[in-house]
């Protein structure tokens, strides 16, 4: 990477944010980040193959790349999870548009990235591409912190427990590629760290009526606290998947078109790819429609635009 190519305010802002305590400030948001001038519209049938054969521009990537570099981060990918991309696009499919998966265009409960997954992301990032303002289709966040403080203490021991079922994701289990098998019971609080939430809203449920109490309970306090954001283009939210909780809530829709063509691209990334080795499988990085691309060009002008909230 050319460092002369990214302005040193944006490296400062990274190297600060990069050593933020994560559970008393799990968030990063800016706003004027670049983006494909010129995005095609992709086929709702198929989308992650439209998007392999059509895109022709790899800015929104670059900066997602560049963002994870300067902050350590490591963007990963899922066998599972459309083939492996790196790159995600959060875009209706057809066949997926009634689930709870980034394909889905109604509402997504509260969840944590892959929270039940073997390899959990440290930290989901979400750039906007595509979206109209006429739509209110909000990303809603939860601070642990904030939600444990704010859970009855008799409440959070039951969360303790391990007494909780969450299946897997929906677009985890659309994919033949790797069986999982059953998701085994789990504690909702305190898996790793002690405020580690592992939690997907109606989905999770209590093995017992005292467990499921408490899920019920925790239900209505996330909804209680969360604060609403519209990702519009040029839109990015960094979120720490361990140190907080989001959701996708569909409020009102004022153009029934662009909900098919709302389009935001997700990396999902890791602080260390070391302690996930023994998952890793072999893979290949394929280089189409990259020929001329110039990146040192391309950050130069990209991040003479940026500018932080």
């Amino acid at each position: 990477m050319d460092d002369q190519a990214i302005s040193q305010d944006f490296k400062n802002f990274c190297f600060s944010k990069k050593y933020t305590n994560k559970y008393t400030d799990p968030y990063v948001l800016l706003k004027n980040c670049p983006v494909d001038p010129d995005l095609p519209e992709l086929n709702v049938d198929s989308p992650v193959v439209d998007k392999r054969e059509r895109k022709t521009t790899y800015v929104a990537e670059a900066f997602l790349l560049v963002y994870a570099e300067l902050m350590g981060q490591q963007p990963i990918g899922y066998i599972n999870v459309n083939d492996g991309d790196i790159f995600q696009d959060i875009h209706p499919m057809r066949s997926l548009m009634e689930t709870q998966s980034q394909k889905a265009s109604k509402t997504i409960y509260f969840h944590k990235d892959l929270a039940n997954h073997f390899v959990r992301p440290d930290w989901v990032n979400i750039l906007g591409l595509r979206a109209s303002p006429e739509n209110e289709i909000y990303t809603s966040f939860v601070q642990n912190k904030e939600l444990i403080e704010a859970l009855d203490p008799a409440i959070l021991d039951l969360l303790r427990r391990e007494e909780f079922h969450t299946p897997y994701d929906d677009l985890t289990l659309s994919s033949s590629n790797t069986k999982l098998g059953e998701a085994p019971n789990h504690r909702i609080l305190g898996s790793t760290e002690i405020y580690d939430i592992r939690f997907f809203e109606n989905r999770t449920k209590g093995i017992n009526a005292q467990a499921q109490q408490a899920v019920d309970e925790l239900t209505r306090t996330l909804h209680q606290l969360k604060k609403r954001l519209l990702i519009l283009k040029g839109d990015f939210i960094g979120s720490a998947n361990n140190e907080c909780i989001h959701n996708k809530e569909v409020v009102r829709i004022g153009d029934e078109v662009a909900v098919t063509n709302r389009r935001l691209m997700k990396t999902v990334n890791v602080q260390s790819l070391d302690s996930h080795k023994k998952y890793m499988c072999e893979g290949e990085v394929t280089a189409k429609s990259m020929v001329g691309y110039a990146p040192t060009m391309l950050m130069t002008l990209l991040f003479s635009t940026l500018k932080r909230v």
